[in-house]
């Protein structure tokens, strides 16, 4: 079964490296250009992974992940935070909406598909 992942960032150039990189891995990608499409595009469809940017127009990353973690069942796939802003800099209740893994941008496409393995790896074991 094919994985399917869901990259929500309004920065066209960073929504094709990354949806790039999750392709050449073997991943269906389904890209949206600001929080509030992906949340429109999550509730249609079921993903295994989610990908998206911190700072974002009409919901910004937080608030994906935040409705992402209250969706059920489904709310326990992995999220990817991207964040020109520090990890420590980004509030958020540690309890529920947290994301899985984190990285900054600008980030060269090498440390991002290093991620990107270790995060199909971790799914393959059931993280």
């Amino acid at each position: 079964m094919t994985i399917q992942a869901l990259v929500c960032d309004d920065d066209s150039t960073f929504r094709a490296i990354v949806s790039d990189l999750l392709e050449s891995k073997g991943v269906e990608v389904t890209q949206a250009k600001d929080g509030h499409e992906g949340l429109s595009i999550f509730a249609k469809q079921d993903f295994d992974l989610v990908i998206t940017d911190f700072l974002m127009p009409k919901a910004d990353g937080m608030q994906v992940t935040r409705h992402i973690r209250l969706s059920g069942e489904r709310g326990q796939i992995p999220v990817v935070l991207m964040s020109a802003i520090s990890k420590s800099q980004i509030r958020h209740d540690e309890n529920e909406w947290t994301p899985d893994y984190y990285i900054n941008k600008p980030f060269k496409p090498k440390n991002m598909a290093k991620l990107i393995d270790r995060v199909l790896r971790d799914m393959k074991k059931g993280k």
